[in-house]
C-alpha cells in the first residue's frame, strides 16, 4: 500500500498497535496493517473565548487573546492526549487567569505585553509535553465592567470641562489686565483719552474764524 504526505504533513506510524516512528513527505509505500496518522505542522491560531477574570483589587475583568502555535512533535501530539488543540486552550486559559489575577483592574490593559509573556511562561511546559510550540500570545480584549467604563468615561469629560473653563478664566485674565493698563496709560497721560475719542468719532467738526475781507 502506497501513502502519499504532502510538505505540512507528517505521519506517525504505528505496525499492528506498535510505535515505529515518523515519516516525511513524499510517497512511502507500507503494509496493510500499518496505521498512519496524519498530523499538519503549519501553524495555527487559537482564540479562547474571553473569560472574566477577578483582579487584585476584586473587579471583574473581561479579557481575550490569540494564540500563535504549531506542532513541533508529531509523535507526541499524536501519543500525549485525545484531543491536544483542547489541553493547550485549556492551559492558556488558566495561565491567562493565573497573570490577571495577580494584578489591579487599572494595570491589566497597560501590561498587556507583560501578561502575554507570562502566559508563554507558564504553558511552555504543558505545551511541551504536548509536541506544541507556541509561537506567539498576544492580548486582544480587555474589558472593564460597565460602571468602570462609565466613571472613566465622566472622567474625562470632568477634565475636558475643566480645561475649557480655564482657558475662559485665563482669556477673562487677560481681558482685565488690558483694561487695567489701559486705565493706568490713562491716567498718567489723560490726551490718550482725547485721541482715543478722536479715533472713535465718525465725524470731525472744526470750528475756525472767517476771514476778514
Amino acid at each position: 500500500m502506497k501513502r502519499t504526505l504532502y510538505p505540512w504533513e507528517r505521519g506517525v506510524r504505528f505496525d499492528r498497535g506498535v510505535l515505529v516512528g515518523e515519516l516525511g513527505p513524499g510517497r512511502h509505500r507500507v503494509p496493510f496493517r500499518t496505521v498512519l496518522t496524519r498530523v499538519d505542522i503549519r501553524p495555527r491560531t487559537m482564540t479562547p473565548a474571553a473569560q472574566d477574570v477577578p483582579t487584585a483589587d476584586g473587579v471583574l475583568v473581561r479579557v481575550t487573546v490569540v494564540v500563535r502555535w504549531a506542532v513541533s512533535s508529531p509523535t507526541k501530539f499524536v501519543l500525549e492526549a485525545a484531543s491536544p488543540e483542547d489541553e493547550l486552550y485549556t492551559a492558556v486559559q488558566l495561565a491567562l487567569r493565573g497573570a490577571v489575577v495577580t494584578r489591579a483592574h487599572s494595570a491589566v490593559d497597560p501590561e498587556r505585553v507583560d501578561i502575554a509573556a507570562e502566559v508563554v511562561a507558564r504553558i511552555a511546559p504543558r505545551a511541551e509535553e504536548l509536541g506544541i510550540s507556541v509561537a506567539e500570545v498576544a492580548g486582544r480584549d480587555v474589558v472593564m465592567p460597565a460602571e468602570l467604563r462609565r466613571a472613566a468615561l465622566a472622567e474625562l469629560v470632568a477634565a475636558s470641562e475643566g480645561r475649557a473653563a480655564l482657558e475662559r478664566a485665563r482669556g477673562e485674565t487677560a481681558a482685565l489686565r488690558s483694561l487695567l493698563n489701559a486705565a493706568r496709560l490713562a491716567e498718567q497721560h489723560p490726551a490718550l483719552l482725547e485721541l482715543r475719542a478722536l479715533q472713535t468719532a465718525s465725524t470731525v467738526v472744526v470750528d475756525r474764524p472767517a476771514r476778514s475781507r
